[in-house]
């Protein structure tokens, strides 16, 4: 089934990616009191709305700079929930005028550093902040993430493997997002080429590949990180693409044009990224084959249905499960299969229940009412 015929459902349930004392403090830094998206702070925080502050954090003293970067991580994630996983100029601007107060309050600090990464990610730039905070403190949980997202960029295996393990072992993982990228890798061919949204799908999937042996033949490319020209580099070599290397508009659909390897899209990613492409998308489970041929793509759910784990509990990432559920459906209704379909409707009833989302089905014809 063609991908916009079920685009509308899609382009709805677009995830929001979100994705003291001395004693006092080193507790912080052992443990963060903010959640990252992959940790499961996937919601809005309470008063993230707030006109009369700008956010939680302002209605309190900053009295240290980890309380200051904590504010600044809090402020991104609120912005990302908000916003399905994107940050607007106006929050983007309050993050790099919020950096710049830490680095004034607390210059060349480990805290200042990690700021200017957040405002400035995810240019070749914040890596720079990267290394720099590094050389502060190696250790920190707050470098977790960061440092995975760098070892991919640089497409270095050895980092990569490491980093994955570090992860796995002291990042705080939301359980469910592994199951989400089981099934990702689950909707993808052998030495596939998938581009991943970043936080939520693309780190579980790198745990996964990496520190768990899991399809290391599938290239998983954090979309974010295409504004760096040396990774479109990176990518373009890796997969043996031909001709020029593409700029960043446009390199999804080039590099499929250029490489043998199949290209698939991560269903977490934004409308932005999608919709351009959406004549030729497929959706195969959690992800989508990009193709200028068609694709049967009918047979592929069918067999991989009933195998995924279709986990509720990954955040806004368990609604996309919906799509390729409502694929199916159309599909059975299509051709009178009453049985199949009565049994999928009463199954995707279920899960949009819990998720919250009966109204997205209703109002985009998967559900009558």
């Amino acid at each position: 089934m063609r991908f916009h015929v079920i685009f509308p459902l899609i382009a709805l349930l677009l995830p929001t990616l979100v994705r003291a004392q001395a004693a006092e403090e080193k507790a912080m830094q052992q443990a963060s009191a903010v959640a990252e998206p992959y940790q499961g702070g996937w919601g809005v925080p309470a008063d993230a709305g707030r006109k009369d502050t700008g956010g939680l954090y302002d209605a309190v003293p900053m009295r240290n700079a980890q309380q200051q970067l904590d504010h600044i991580r809090w402020e991104r994630n609120a912005s990302l929930a908000r916003n399905a996983g994107t940050m607007p100029p106006a929050d983007h601007a309050r993050l790099v005028e919020l950096s710049a107060a830490l680095s004034s309050a607390a210059p060349n600090s480990f805290e200042a550093h990690m700021a200017n990464y957040y405002a400035q990610f995810p240019a070749p730039a914040a890596f720079q902040q990267l290394e720099l905070a590094m050389m502060k403190d190696v250790d920190r949980e707050e470098l977790i993430a960061p440092r995975l997202a760098n070892a991919a960029r640089r497409d270095n295996t050895t980092e990569l493997t490491a980093r994955a393990k570090d992860m796995k072992a002291r990042g705080r993982m939301a359980p469910a997002l592994y199951k989400v990228a089981e099934d990702i890798l689950a909707s993808v061919e052998p030495s596939a080429v998938l581009f991943a949204a970043g936080e939520m799908d693309a780190y579980p999937l790198w745990v996964e590949q990496f520190a768990n042996g899991r399809q290391k033949d599938v290239l998983v490319i954090d979309e974010r990180l295409l504004v760096d020209p040396a990774y479109r580099m990176r990518i373009w070599e890796r997969t043996k693409a031909r001709g020029d290397v593409s700029g960043q508009p446009g390199f999804i659909a080039n590099l499929a044009a250029a490489t043998n390897r199949p290209v698939y899209l991560s269903l977490a990613l934004g409308n932005a990224a999608m919709a351009p492409l959406k004549e030729r998308l497929y959706v195969t489970g959690l992800a989508m084959r990009l193709s200028s041929t068609p694709v049967d793509n009918i047979p592929l759910l069918e067999a991989r249905w009933d195998r995924l784990k279709k986990p509720l509990d990954a955040g806004p990432l368990s609604k996309n499960y919906l799509v390729p559920g409502a694929v199916l459906l159309t599909h059975y209704r299509a051709i009178g299969d009453e049985t199949r379909a009565s049994r999928l409707e009463h199954e995707l009833r279920g899960m949009a229940q819990k998720l919250g989302a009966t109204s997205t089905l209703v109002k985009s014809g998967i559900l009558e009412h």
